[in-house]
């Protein structure tokens, strides 16, 4: 019994960032034009962003752990379900493929802290998720540099990866 739950919480653990395919309807997104969305107007935070933002910057330098939900350590889609959890009282679904289905699709010129921004890794099943910081960035739990930290939208690597932009919160 107690062997058939460990291998259920571990094929849990082991789908958590793991997914087929974004939504046709999805966050897709034609190319990531960095200097267009550096050129948008930028617009006053909702609160509720103000604190996403807060709770996931205090978060920065946390571990990266395969399948962490908790301060001990983080994988992409446990970081944003425990910031949105605590931040925003919300509920997110485990697996990047589906949180990439929650909230409304916006171009990435409409981008506001607090969004969602999703990437296809090449080589991967999964989806990488970060929260859109402001200023062209994005804060993760990435698993390469072992630890949460911003990276800005504009290198390469992350533009070209980029899937597109998902709103949870109000403007």
């Amino acid at each position: 019994m107690g062997r058939a739950i460990a291998i259920g919480l571990l094929a849990l653990a082991l789908s958590a960032c793991a997914g087929a395919r974004p939504p046709a309807h999805g966050p897709t997104a034609p190319g990531f034009d960095y200097d267009a969305l550096m050129a948008a107007p930028v617009q006053p935070v909702a609160e509720v962003r103000q604190r996403v933002i807060r709770t996931a910057t205090s978060l920065l330098g946390t571990p990266y752990h395969f399948g962490g939900t908790t301060p001990a350590g983080f994988d992409c889609t446990g970081y944003i379900a425990y910031v949105f959890r605590q931040a925003a009282g919300m509920d997110l679904p485990r697996r990047s493929v589906d949180q990439v289905r929650s909230g409304e699709a916006i171009t990435p010129v409409a981008m506001q802290p607090g969004d969602l921004v999703y990437f296809r890794i090449e080589g991967e099943k999964s989806l990488h998720v970060g929260i859109y910081v402001g200023d062209g960035r994005f804060i993760h739990a990435p698993s390469t540099n072992g630890v949460v930290n911003t990276q800005s939208l504009g290198v390469t690597y992350w533009r070209t990866r980029f899937l597109g932009v998902r709103r949870l919160l109000p403007i």
